[in-house]
């Protein structure tokens, strides 16, 4: 009988310690990878000892060249400028893709591109339909040679009115362009009778108003649900679907409106998420806008961008490190932390935190839960095994791009591993 209960003890600590092992959380820190340890060296040596954004030209040309290769004539490229919130990146792309084609989505970045003698003489449409006010704003901010140029989008026939009447006001012509809901369902018109009353409207006043194309936006296909299957195909029949009603807007068009054809319209469509899938099979958008594809944030990671790269980041140096980690008013108990959780065995404070971006490198590194972020100081836990030292630098890599570019104020531009200089950004 004996035996036996402590044949059952046995195997009753034998359960326990196989749960703890399984339960007790594994060490998930490592180094830098060298290509971060390349920039950590060049950061301590010749950066400025503050959070950055850094921009991998040699990352960037690469994604270029992919668009590139992805968007063949007669298709044309427009630089969505507020991915892309920087007037030297913003050069660098129009050269390396020989555009003068923006989509503009802000209008103090509007006015501050008319204002500018390189990119005035860009064709510019607007990315989301304005209210009055703000149209009136840029109207007052710039020439009026440079204004009349702008392709102003219009999602209902209210807009349009509006729009008409300051106008008539001003006496000036507006060129507009019609948002269509190809199935994203975020506004726009719904139906080719639709489109075509408001095109009435606009002929009624050919001096003050011109139409000038359509823009449909179709993000959401790369959302699509795939039970079985190809999920490139499965967006790529996503895409056939909303070309499709993209056509029946244009074939509308053609039938009622056909010497609207006779100069060449706007045929706008697609988006980072998408846009490759217009090199082919299709014969109605002739204008595709890209912005983020070219620097990649994680937002953007899905199936149809594998062939691009991410190419910039968030630096922030390590300001202290501290052994284990210590919590205000468990001071007597904190050493237990670490001998459960290993990556509790030390604990970062970083210049600045609270960013919109995820941990990227070194691996294993997580926010601690009990302090919580900031925006001053970071504070970080990790296992011995990040690392890190006061004066490295902790990578992130952003979940967009407009808000963090423009945040940090410049971008710190790196050449095979080396900083070679920096490009401003400006506020959206």
């Amino acid at each position: 009988m004996l035996k036996v209960r402590k044949s059952h003890l046995w195997f009753f600590l034998l359960f326990i310690v196989a749960f703890v092992f399984v339960i007790k959380p594994k060490d998930k820190g490592s180094s830098y990878s060298e290509y971060f340890s390349t920039m950590n060296k060049e950061l301590k040596k010749n950066g400025f000892g503050k959070p950055v954004v850094l921009l991998d030209l040699d990352r960037l040309d690469e994604n270029l060249t992919t668009l590139s290769k992805n968007i063949p004539p007669p298709l044309r490229y427009r630089i969505v400028v507020k991915s892309l919130p920087s007037l030297d990146l913003l050069r660098y792309i129009t050269k390396a893709t020989n555009t003068k084609r923006l989509m503009v989505f802000h209008s103090g970045d509007l006015v501050m591109l008319l204002g500018d003698p390189e990119f005035s003489s860009f064709d510019i449409l607007l990315g989301k339909p304005m209210p009055v006010r703000a149209l009136e704003d840029v109207y007052q901010k710039t020439k009026i040679d440079r204004f009349q140029k702008i392709h102003w989008l219009v999602d209902s026939e209210t807009r349009l009115n509006q729009y008409l009447e300051f106008a008539k006001l001003k006496n000036i012509k507006l060129n507009i362009v019609l948002e269509i809901d190809i199935g994203l369902h975020r506004g726009g018109l719904t139906n080719p009778h639709e489109t075509n009353q408001i095109i009435s409207n606009i002929q009624d006043h050919p001096n003050h108003l011109e139409f000038g194309g359509f823009m449909g936006y179709e993000p959401h296909v790369a959302s699509v649900p795939n039970l079985l299957g190809d999920k490139n195909e499965a967006i790529e029949k996503e895409i056939q679907s909303s070309l499709e009603k993209y056509e029946g807007f244009v074939g509308a068009l053609k039938t009622k409106f056909p010497s609207l054809f006779e100069k060449e319209l706007i045929l706008n469509g697609g988006g980072s998420k998408t846009y490759r899938f217009y090199q082919k099979n299709q014969n109605v958008v002739n204008d595709v806008s890209v912005g983020s594809a070219l620097v990649m944030p994680t937002d953007f990671d899905v199936s149809t961008l594998v062939e691009h790269k991410p190419a910039f980041y968030i630096a922030a140096p390590v300001l202290k490190r501290l052994e284990g980690t210590t919590i205000p008013f468990l001071e007597s108990i904190s050493f237990l932390f670490p001998l459960w959780d290993p990556n509790l065995q030390v604990t970062y404070f970083i210049y600045g935190g609270a960013y919109l971006a995820i941990k990227e490198s070194p691996q294993g590194l997580f926010d601690n839960s009990l302090y919580g972020v900031s925006t001053n100081q970071g504070i970080l836990n990790g296992s011995l095994a990040t690392g890190l030292n006061p004066d490295d630098y902790v990578f992130f890599r952003p979940t967009q791009s407009e808000k963090v570019m423009a945040e940090m104020g410049e971008v710190v531009l790196f050449r095979k591993g080396k900083m070679i200089g920096t490009w401003k950004c400006f506020i959206n």
